[in-house]
């Protein structure tokens, strides 16, 4: 496997997660300001981990089998830099997760709910995210159907045919649709190359 396609899938369990909490952190700024800063922060807390971790494959570990720096200072470095970082963005997301918080009130009766006279079908963004949470973590082809379903929930909502205080989670599972389609996409089209090149090396025999 080539060297980057391996740097590229052990970064993944982390940059992953720090594009969830950027989208998530920008569409519900409005909403909820400082825990969204909060897991922003987190967030880039998160990608500057995988820049550290990438800066420990391809430099500290060439420097400690050369014999530049000794492999008990590599562990130290290691060990210490990952505890700070994770220390961080744990403590940012408790944070977020406490700021900002109000008092419960009871949910509104339906029949006051209405305008007009016609009452406003629930919205389903709650829905739209948990599909773009599922096809951005476990499952990307589940992507296309975040996206298409966000589209239409926010054309609804423009007709006035939806709840509009689902917008916002409507819009963060839709684009988190389309971040995983896109890597769907990417993904599928460095297979075959790999598979191209594996294929036409003169060591290959059908």
């Amino acid at each position: 496997m080539p060297q980057y396609l391996s740097t590229i899938i052990n970064l993944l369990p982390v940059v992953i997660p720090a594009i969830v909490g950027l989208v998530l952190g920008i569409v519900f700024r409005s909403r909820a300001r400082k825990a969204s800063l909060l897991v922003i922060l987190a967030s880039v807390v998160l990608l500057l981990q995988a820049v550290f971790q990438v800066v420990t494959n391809h430099f500290l570990v060439p420097l400690s089998g050369n014999g530049l720096l000794s492999w008990e200072a590599y562990s130290m470095i290691v060990s210490a830099g990952y505890f700070v970082f994770g220390a961080a963005t744990l403590g940012l997301l408790l944070a977020a997760a406490f700021v900002e918080r109000e008092p419960y009130r009871p949910a509104v009766p339906a029949a006051e709910a209405t305008r007009t006279g016609e009452a406003v079908q629930p919205h389903r963004g709650t829905l739209v995210l948990t599909l773009g949470l599922i096809s951005m973590l476990l499952f990307s082809p589940l992507g296309v159907v975040a996206w298409v379903l966000g589209v239409l929930e926010l054309k609804a909502m423009d007709r006035g045919e939806r709840d509009p205080g689902g917008r916002g989670t409507a819009i963060a599972g839709m684009i988190f649709g389309i971040i995983a389609t896109v890597m769907m996409v990417v993904f599928l089209v460095a297979a075959a190359v790999f598979v191209y090149a594996y294929l036409s090396s003169p060591g290959w025999r059908y």
